[in-house]
């Protein structure tokens, strides 16, 4: 309404601003479960009321912000935001909010509530610690990078069968300036330390990307814990950030891997549930500071196609646009066509990066 009657007509208002919680005690209608929090689809319902107000905020030039956000409100809440199920959310809502051009979410922190991503006091005996929650925050830092010349696009997977895990997973592509940085996979599935470990909880994401990135070998870096109850064992690269110091340092564990794309352009990453991985494509500039236990830094470096920018196309030889977009469809797009990497018998969706800016799902599919 404000709006609409002229407000800033002298172009007197900075910016668009809304105070926003995904859950607030005694506010919201149901109980919150981890399981309800890590869902995509959650994620995005949550900003429908907004959208009316995104839309002027882009029309009228004006950056659209949260200036006050948190998980759960007021002061958070045990076993769900002191978990590593909310570093899951944190780094899906952080990267969905970008790509709805959400410019800036201020994350509403306290010395004593758990909504925080740190304790920086002692509360009863539980010493000053890192809430696992930090970890969505460093990683999307990681990705944005220091050039503010960062775009994230949401890759939709959200219409693919995923049988049990619809709902469960998203996807993203990270630009800095015209080339491709990184792609990033979420497995939202909630895993708690009492699980054990199979095929039927892992996910297969397939990446369809330009051929310019043949025979690239790209470093694989996971978000991890034990469980999506657990408060302790996050890592990030191999990187340990729940130190005395709040200093990375060097994990017990280090599940970075490396995949190979094929020479038609495609890779697979398995994604365990409640787990996130990022698939580093730029070697030019490192994807984390070097930790001061740790005798590696950043990305290992890969041959000079992953480095290569690809040229930018919206025609079939992009190896990335399906028919729906007027073009021939790819290799890829072929069920039967295994890429590099890939396990029979995981649950797998498919999705495309193009150089373009086009993001266009290839195909409905689940792995038999």
């Amino acid at each position: 309404m404000l709006a609409s009657d002229g407000i800033d007509k002298t172009d007197a208002v900075f910016h668009y601003n809304q105070h926003d919680y995904f859950y607030y005690i005694q506010v919201s209608g149901y109980a919150l479960t981890r399981a309800y929090m890590m869902n995509h689809g959650n994620i995005v319902s949550q900003f429908t009321a907004w959208a009316t107000q995104q839309q002027q905020s882009i029309a009228a030039g004006k950056p659209y912000l949260l200036g006050e956000m948190a998980a759960v409100g007021p002061q958070g809440l045990a076993e769900i935001t002191d978990v590593f199920g909310c570093a899951i959310w944190s780094l899906d809502f952080f990267l969905y909010s970008a790509t709805i051009n959400v410019t800036r979410v201020l994350m509403h922190m306290t010395d004593i509530g758990n909504q925080s991503a740190w304790q920086p006091i002692t509360i009863g005996d539980i010493a000053p610690w890192v809430r696992p929650a930090y970890y969505g925050h460093i990683v999307t830092s990681t990705l944005i990078g220091p050039n503010n010349d960062t775009t994230i696009a949401e890759i939709d997977v959200r219409s693919q069968e995923l049988q049990d895990y619809a709902g469960s997973a998203s996807a993203y592509v990270v630009y800095r300036g015209d080339q491709i940085y990184a792609a990033v996979v979420i497995n939202l599935k909630e895993f708690n330390q009492t699980q054990t470990e199979s095929s039927a909880t892992q996910l297969n994401f397939t990446l369809n990307v330009p051929p310019a990135y043949a025979g690239s070998n790209l470093t694989v870096y996971k978000l991890s814990a034990p469980g999506a109850d657990s408060f302790k064992g996050v890592t990030w690269a191999g990187l340990n950030f729940q130190t005395d110091d709040g200093l990375p340092t060097s994990a017990e564990t280090n599940d970075t891997t490396f995949v190979t794309v094929s020479q038609g352009g495609h890779l697979s990453v398995l994604v365990r549930d409640t787990q996130a991985a990022v698939i580093v494509f730029d070697t030019s500039s490192p994807v984390i500071l070097q930790s001061p236990s740790s005798s590696s830094t950043g990305t290992r470096s890969s041959s000079s196609a992953a480095a290569a920018p690809a040229s930018k196309s919206t025609t079939a030889a992009s190896g990335a646009l399906n028919s729906t977009m007027g073009t021939n469809s790819t290799s890829g797009s072929d069920p039967a066509s295994k890429s590099s990497g890939e396990r029979i018998g995981v649950p797998g969706v498919v999705f495309v990066v193009t150089t373009g800016g086009i993001y266009q799902k290839d195909y409905n599919s689940t792995q038999a």
